[in-house]
This record gives structure tokens, C-alpha cells and sequence, in this order.
């Protein structure tokens, strides 16, 4: 495809972002797609087959994995306080990426609602959260590769817990819970270390 076409997929998903977050998946129709960016229904299935595909496509841009390109938490010259510092960040950034757009909330209020309807959205969340949890396990072999844990410290026990504590943030998020959900992260994070230094 060539940038026109692009830019036309871009406008394509950020309307149905939109649509989502006003009116839910359901009510979402390619219609209301193509009147919201002015081109003709006919031309929206010219870049998606369905309205699913279309979903899939923004779900799979919002769970872009961006903290697995180059990750300074895995990083061979960290040390101990930069791996800190750098898990205490990578929290931080996360619950940020929430609040930078009001519609993205409800947009994955509407995956969870939708999983259970759609078997191709289940599956895609479902790899999104694996990768999540296994890039968390690497994190925290580090930390024990590093001397930032002790030898003994359960590294595939812990990326569950943080795992776990992330999905409980996000459903904070989503749902407007009064949760201070940078402070609870950041406590959880100097729990582990005070394991260690607690020894």
C-alpha cells in the first residue's frame, strides 16, 4: 500500500477507536466509520474485510509491544540501582499509556467486554498478556543475573505476582477505582528488593 492508503488505514482505526469508546463494539457500524472520515462505505471494505478485522487491527495496535524493543531492563551493563530504577519506570510508563488518549480506557473496557464474544480477539489478548508475562519472567532472571536478587529468589513466582498486580492495575484503571496505582507498583517493586536487602 502506498502512504495514501495508509494514512486512510491510520484514519480508518483511529475512527473506529472513537466509535468504540462513544457506542461500544456493537454499536459500531462501518457506516458510522466511513461517514466519521468522509469517504464512501464501500471504500472501507476496500482496506478491511469486517468490522472484526477492523477491531482486530486497533486492538493490535494498542497492545503493540513496545517495551520489548530494546529494553533497558535487559540491558548486560545494568546494574542493581539502574534495574531498579529502570522496573520502577517501566510500571510508571505503563499506567501513563492509559491516560494519554480519554477513548483508549473504554476502548479496553470493550476488549475485555468483547473476548468472550469474539474467539480471534481472545486469542490475540491472550498471546498480547503471554508475551507480558514471559517478558516479565526475563526481567527478572536478570535481576538475579545481575545480583539486583538473591540466588535464591523465585524469578518465575515474582514475574506472576507483577503480572498479576498489572492486571489488577489495569482493571483499577479501567473501571476508575480511587487506587493511587503508581504507588501501589512502586511499593510492590520495593518489596522485592527489600527481600534482598532485608537478608
Amino acid at each position: 500500500m502506498d502512504s495514501k492508503d495508509n494514512a486512510t488505514k491510520k484514519r480508518i482505526l483511529e475512527a473506529m477507536c472513537t466509535l468504540v469508546a462513544q457506542r461500544g463494539y456493537d454499536k459500531a457500524s462501518i457506516g458510522q466509520l466511513a461517514d466519521a472520515i468522509g469517504i464512501k462505505k464501500a471504500s472501507v471494505y476496500y482496506y478491511f474485510k469486517s468490522k472484526e478485522e477492523i477491531f482486530l487491527s486497533l486492538v493490535s495496535a494498542l497492545y503493540e509491544d513496545d517495551y520489548l524493543q530494546s529494553p533497558l531492563l535487559l540491558q548486560p551493563d545494568i546494574d542493581a540501582p539502574g534495574f531498579q530504577a529502570e522496573l520502577l519506570h517501566f510500571g510508571d510508563a505503563l499506567i501513563d499509556s492509559y491516560f494519554e488518549n480519554p477513548d483508549i480506557r473504554k476502548v479496553y473496557a470493550e476488549i475485555d467486554l468483547q473476548t468472550t464474544r469474539i474467539p480471534a480477539l481472545k486469542e490475540f489478548v491472550y498471546a498480547a498478556n503471554e508475551r507480558l508475562n514471559q517478558f516479565l519472567l526475563r526481567c527478572m532472571a536478570q535481576g538475579v543475573a545481575i545480583g539486583a536478587f538473591p540466588q535464591d529468589f523465585n524469578a518465575a513466582v515474582n514475574a506472576e505476582l507483577l503480572y498479576t498486580l498489572l492486571v489488577g492495575i489495569d482493571a483499577a484503571i479501567l473501571y476508575d477505582l480511587p487506587i493511587d496505582t503508581k504507588a501501589v507498583w512502586r511499593e510492590a517493586i520495593l518489596k522485592l528488593f527489600i527481600r534482598k536487602d532485608s537478608r
